[in-house]
């Protein structure tokens, strides 16, 4: 009879595969988080010049327009909305992806569409900014005992998670792509995913010091 210690280890062989997802899952999370923080910046100047716009018809007919800080926390809202809906949205890519993806160039151009085209686009630099935001983790827990060694663990972190969670994950997902039952599938996706990867590239990965 197998020993406890053996069917645990073959319950977790078995289960390799989901908890790999969750794993590329939190990596995407943490990148959209780290974007959503800015976002709600974003939002609220939306918001900000929206009620500016409407200032004076809200007056004419006797209302009084909102105030600045009324429109903090709606702009907070939003912005969690937004990532939550984008994370479901990367649940949902990683989940429908068969055990072994396919990732020939002739299944991917079979598999051809907006949401295809954008899938990379936004998978990549969000899972990168996870990766970072990790590693950064690792840098300061460990700055105070020993900055320059801390400083290259941090880097080596987000260098490995990057590949065995970033990169895997990107893999699954393209190669879990099907046929689209139009070329424009996923157009109505596209401009709020790229809109989180943008604000992932550039805010959470280090070349803005760099450039500066």
């Amino acid at each position: 009879m197998d020993d406890p210690l053996s069917r645990l280890d073959a319950a977790l062989a078995r289960s390799r595969f989901a908890w790999i997802g969750l794993g590329q899952l939190a990596l995407i999370g943490l990148g959209l988080h780290l974007a959503a923080d800015h976002l709600d910046d974003q939002v609220y100047a939306a918001l900000s010049a929206l009620v500016e716009r409407l200032a004076g018809p809200l007056e004419t007919v006797g209302l009084a327009p909102a105030s600045p800080d009324d429109l903090l926390e709606p702009s907070a809202w939003i912005a969690l909305a937004l990532e939550l809906l984008t994370l479901l949205h990367a649940f949902n890519s990683l989940t429908l992806t068969p055990l072994a993806p396919n990732l020939s160039p002739r299944a991917y151009r079979d598999a051809l569409s907006v949401h295809a085209l954008v899938l990379p686009l936004y998978w990549a630099p969000t899972a990168l900014a996870g990766a970072w935001v990790v590693g950064m983790s690792v840098e300061d827990a460990l700055a105070p005992f020993a900055p320059t060694p801390a400083r290259w663990l941090g880097v080596i972190t987000s260098v490995l998670i990057a590949w065995r969670l970033g990169l895997s994950g990107l893999a699954r997902v393209i190669g879990g792509l099907s046929a689209p039952k139009s070329r424009l599938q996923g157009i109505l996706w596209a401009p709020l995913l790229l809109t989180f990867a943008a604000l992932a590239a550039w805010y959470g990965l280090p070349w803005r010091g760099v450039l500066s």
